[in-house]
């Protein structure tokens, strides 16, 4: 999927994960922007592809390979591999927790422990933002890369089932950003009712999640290929109208135009 979808995803989590932890508004906004940045971080190993990573970046690691090379390889930073695992948003997190240790001086591991504890609604956030980017990424077409470097060191691909286009999921959009609504509009009932609250954020994201599956297991055409396929424009245009099918005609256009006006994939 997009790194937009990924981004919204990230924020329904964070909006999970703030309501759980029953603090201020101000603490929930880190919580959600913490989310979001868990659920768009995974693609940061796309800069391969940025047009002058070689004449920087791969000039001054001297890399041997283009930034293209990279990103369609099979490298453990190439794209879907290192930065797609699950032992990575779980590194960054102890990473951070240790640096803030030696930085006040406390390093000892029952310091870093109990920061982790501390900031436990902050690092589930980021993990489970980081985790739903990669579920997101396996029902996507093979390509290059098999799936996500998923169990990284090992070096299986889990995924490329093809079920879904790369984006024009338009309909995903729009339930990830319904479960953000709800849950947004859950926070705005009185904290004293956290059980509820809770509760109710809960059912909302899982049934979120239900019709996110429904809505992926039950597009008309197959969007499986390996390598590089011939027939990308086509998959592309069919994707584009799988979305006018399902959201009709007013809305797909509204949609449509959205996407025109981002200069991301959408």
């Amino acid at each position: 999927m997009d790194i937009i979808s990924h981004t919204f995803t990230g924020i329904a989590v964070g909006t999970l994960s703030a309501t759980v932890s029953n603090s201020s508004w101000k603490n929930k906004g880190l919580i959600i922007l913490i989310g979001a940045l868990g659920g768009a971080l995974p693609d940061i190993d796309a800069i391969s592809l940025w047009s002058k990573f070689d004449s920087t970046i791969g000039s001054f690691l001297g890399l041997s390979h283009s930034g293209r090379e990279i990103y369609f390889g099979k490298f453990w930073y190439s794209h879907h591999a290192f930065m797609h695992s699950l032992i990575t948003p779980i590194l960054i997190i102890l990473l951070i927790s240790i640096t803030k240790t030696i930085i006040r001086r406390e390093f000892k591991i029952n310091k870093i422990l109990k920061r982790i504890k501390k900031n436990r609604f902050l690092n589930l956030a980021f993990f489970l933002g980081f985790l739903c980017h990669l579920l997101e990424d396996m029902p996507t077409p093979s390509s290059v890369w098999s799936g996500v470097n998923l169990f990284f060191p090992s070096s299986n691909y889990i995924g490329g089932f093809g079920n879904i286009w790369w984006w024009n999921n338009y309909d995903l959009v729009l339930i990830i950003i319904g479960v953000i609504l709800l849950n947004l509009t859950i926070n705005l009932i009185p904290a004293h009712y956290h059980k509820i609250k809770v509760r109710s954020c809960i059912s909302v994201f899982v049934f979120g999640i239900t019709l996110f599956l429904i809505q992926i297991n039950t597009r008309t055409t197959d969007f499986s290929y390996n390598g590089h396929t011939n027939n990308y424009y086509n998959y592309e245009l069919q994707s584009k109208n799988i979305q006018r099918d399902i959201l009709g005609e007013n809305l797909f256009e509204i949609m449509t135009n959205i996407d025109n006006k981002i200069p991301l994939n959408f």
